[in-house]
């Protein structure tokens, strides 16, 4: 088959005898439609973290076609359309019983024995995907992955109605954040956003406000607040600075959700504020099978319109020009899809 893969840090090449992957009993074969290209996939390409051994095949933001099914795996046929989580979890433990599978304590496991899905074909276990309703287009399904993750944000910040909300990072999973928080009744969303591309993007979107980290960001958040701040708080840029002018922006008995990964870098976190003013530090990772069912239900129905953030679209034999160009473009674009078959 036909992958994409990582042989070196900053080095993708087209392989187009690259072996399939192994299918266990348990297992779904599918064709990948589109990949979206993730910050994770992004940072992985350019700095070569220790855990991720090359040459590797990247991609877990599929949606794709079941082409072969496994002796035990049930609720699915060929033809049917899926998306889910990638890398397999061990699906004993009692995290993968109740569908947390990305806490799984084998995951790290799953992610070097199969490829990802910037690839022709993927298995997955039957019990880590979602069907995909008829009429769903692909390049939107897409990004039900992503969308499942901004939904575990949504639910792990216990958002009320009225509520209002500072997200910091405008990449595809911060607006995506951002309008689930809308969905959710939130009387005002800002974010906060030094690109102005992405900035432009999230007005577009629906952004109540849309800051630049540059300017004097903490008066315009108390405007918009009545002096108090953020009853909610979601940081998604991954940076010590936007950690710190998150914590600044949250109110006393607030809550802030930590999103973003954060890797080799000093954080400058104050323990002293959020205990004296009783805030909650909340983080929040990946998806399980709850917000995947929920994010399918959103996208599909276009209730989320995931529609304005693909901004690129590519195929395998493009990845190496599609990965240097978001380094070099600073976070211009938003979501880029790589059609894979």
């Amino acid at each position: 088959m036909r992958a994409a893969v990582l042989k070196a840090p900053g080095s993708i090449e087209l392989d187009r005898a690259y072996p399939e992957p192994p299918m266990g009993p348990d297992d779904l074969k599918l064709k990948v439609d589109y990949t979206g290209i993730c910050g994770s996939d992004l940072h992985v390409f350019a700095v070569d973290p220790p855990m991720m051994k090359m040459p590797v095949v990247l991609g877990h933001e599929f949606s794709a076609q079941v082409v072969e099914v496994g002796a035990q795996a049930r609720g699915f046929a060929p033809g049917d359309r899926a998306v889910g989580l990638i890398y397999p979890g061990c699906g004993r433990c009692e995290y993968c019983a109740q569908g947390d599978f990305t806490l799984c304590d084998l995951r790290a496991v799953g992610m070097t024995e199969r490829n990802g899905s910037f690839a022709e074909f993927i298995t997955v276990p039957a019990r880590q995907l979602f069907l995909v309703p008829e009429g769903t287009p692909a390049d939107e399904a897409a990004l039900i992955e992503p969308a499942s993750v901004a939904v575990h944000a949504i639910r792990r910040s216990r958002l009320s109605v009225g509520e209002r909300v500072v997200v910091f990072g405008g990449g595809p999973l911060g607006l995506l954040i951002m309008k689930l928080a809308q969905l959710g009744g939130a009387d005002r969303v800002l974010l906060v956003e030094p690109v102005a591309g992405r900035r432009e993007l999230a007005r577009k979107y629906g952004a109540d406000l849309a800051l630049d980290p540059a300017d004097e960001i903490q008066g315009q958040i108390n405007d918009a607040t009545d002096g108090r701040g953020a009853d909610v708080v979601f940081e998604v840029a991954g940076s010590g600075r936007a950690f710190a002018a998150a914590g600044k922006a949250v109110r006393k008995q607030g809550r802030m959700v930590v999103v973003a990964v954060y890797e080799g870098r000093d954080i400058p976190y104050n323990p002293n504020r959020f205990v004296g003013d009783e805030i909650d530090l909340v983080h929040s990772f990946w998806a399980n099978a709850v917000d995947f069912r929920r994010a399918v239900n959103l996208v599909s129905s276009r209730k989320l319109d995931v529609r304005p953030l693909i901004t690129g679209r590519v195929g395998l034999d493009q990845m190496q020009s599609a990965m240097d160009g978001l380094l070099a473009d600073r976070g211009e674009q938003s979501k880029i899809l790589v059609a894979c078959s």
